[in-house]
Order: C-alpha cells, then sequence, then structure tokens
C-alpha cells in the first residue's frame, strides 16, 4: 500500500513543487470583502501581496473545511493518508482533518499537528516525503514527525505590525506606537504558541536580534536542515541567510501573508 502526503497550503510549497515531489496540497481561503480566492491556486503570492498594497480593505482567511478534506479522503481509496497541515492553536485546519476522517471511518489516515506553520512545516514536509521514499508505513512517518515536530522552532521578523494588530496578536495601541518608532517584533512560533522575544527598531537591528539568538541557542541542532520564507523582501533575507545558512526558501503565500503582511521574514530550525 503506498502512502499519499497532504498538506495544507500554509506549509508554502508552491504548485509545481508539490506536485514534483508528489504532495497533495489542500488549500485554505483569503477573502477580500465578499471576493474569494483560493490559496497558490486563484490567487498567486505575486498577486496578493499586490492586492495588499491597494485593496482598502484588509483581508481575512478561512480554514480548509470538514467536507473539503472528506472529498480529497475519497480520491485516494487504497492509498494510506499522512497530512502535515498548520498548527491547531493557529488555526482550525487540523481539527477539520480529524473529523473528517472520523466521518470517513478510516484508520489508515493519519493527521498530524505540525506545530508550526509556513518554513517550520515545509520542514517537517521535507522530512516525511524522505520517510515515505524510504518505504515508511503511513503511521510510522506520522508517528516520526508527530516527534519532530516537538522540536521545529520559527522565528518571525515583521516589517510592520498592522497585520499583527488586525489578526488579534497586538494590542492597536501598541501596533501604532511601535509602527511610529520603527518597530519591528520578532517573534518565536514554538508547540503553536506565539511569543514576543525581541523587539528592535529597523529591520536590520532586528535580523542582526535573530542571528545573535540561534548563534546562542544551547539546543540548536546543526546536523537538521533549516529553511526560510519570506513575503518578497529582497534585502535583508540575503543578509540573514549569509550569517545563519542557506535552507530551503520559501514565499509566504495569502494566507500566510495575510497575518504577516508583506517584508516579513520567517525563519525554522530544529532544536537537538
Amino acid at each position: 500500500m503506498s502512502v499519499q502526503i497532504l498538506i495544507d497550503s500554509t506549509a508554502d510549497l508552491s504548485r509545481e513543487e508539490a506536485e514534483r515531489v508528489g504532495v497533495r496540497i489542500v488549500p485554505l481561503t483569503v477573502h477580500f470583502g465578499d471576493r474569494q480566492y483560493v490559496d497558490k491556486f486563484t490567487i498567486t503570492d505575486k498577486e496578493f501581496y499586490e492586492m495588499l498594497n491597494t485593496e482598502e480593505e484588509m483581508p481575512t482567511t478561512t480554514q480548509v473545511s470538514p467536507q473539503s478534506f472528506l472529498d480529497v479522503y475519497a480520491e485516494y481509496p487504497n492509498d494510506e493518508i499522512v497530512g502535515i497541515y498548520i498548527a491547531q492553536k493557529l488555526s482550525g485546519t487540523y481539527q477539520s482533518a480529524v473529523i473528517a476522517k472520523e466521518e470517513c471511518g478510516r484508520d489508515d489516515i493519519y493527521p498530524v499537528d505540525s506545530t508550526t506553520v509556513s518554513a517550520g512545516a515545509a520542514l517537517l514536509v521535507r522530512e516525511a516525503i524522505r520517510l515515505r521514499d524510504e518505504g515508511k508505513s503511513g503511521k510510522e512517518i506520522a508517528e516520526q514527525i508527530t516527534a519532530l515536530a516537538k522540536r521545529v522552532d520559527l522565528l518571525a521578523v515583521f516589517n510592520t505590525m498592522k497585520y499583527l494588530v488586525k489578526g488579534g496578536r497586538l494590542s492597536s495601541t501598541k501596533g501604532t506606537l511601535g509602527n511610529l518608532l520603527g518597530i519591528k517584533p520578532i517573534i518565536q512560533v514554538k508547540d503553536g504558541v506565539l511569543e514576543v522575544i525581541g523587539k528592535e527598531r529597523g529591520m536590520k537591528k532586528a535580523c542582526d536580534f535573530v542571528v545573535r539568538y540561534v548563534h546562542e541557542l544551547p539546543d540548536f541542532d546543526s546536523n537538521m536542515p533549516i529553511a526560510y520564507a519570506h513575503s518578497f523582501n529582497v534585502q535583508e533575507l540575503p543578509i540573514l541567510k549569509q550569517e545563519i545558512g542557506d535552507g530551503e526558501t520559501l514565499i509566504m503565500g495569502s494566507v500566510v501573508g495575510t497575518h504577516g503582511g508583506p517584508g516579513t521574514i520567517l525563519f525554522a530550525y530544529f532544536r537537538k
């Protein structure tokens, strides 16, 4: 029995790359007013950020529904299914996948809470692909990825606080004051929880903070891969990669970009 890997679109693999490595994307949706777009399918990353800069109304996002998962599950009746999804503390997508599994009554479907998003989830997806290609069963892959998810961390440097305020992650007073002062927050996503670990004036100083933070980590696993994601930040990202190391680089899609905004940089790694 073969294994089919499912991911949601917030892992930020492109459609072309997902097809190349044999992974199925189950997309979330983004809304500008009454217009709905399917992340990675009916709106490109470039189109999204152009709209983000020109539309008066801020976008919102919608998780994957249980019915969408049921429809996808039905396409693979003879395969084991391993699903790797955005942290359940950040979205209801993982829970939708669990509900769909319960409704269809199959015991060969294995939803996994990645506890992270974007570049962090992509690291786990790459490991799942490697395990699948080694011939591991769906159960074995799910167990190993669940264990790895406890070791993955994500650091985010935000170019603006505007979208954190809109998403309810930051008070409007702090956000307005921070933007006026040019404050760039550094947030850690660990075990699905967002925590502000630093604030610096300007993106360069914020990236310098990340470099220092990573170099001082006592449990950074240099034997494991690292990954980056960004929302069209071509200025600070190369510097960050030069200081920390090269790794897979992704473009933040419309769903992650709704909450991060333009100019954001994400860095994902494993702890020992």
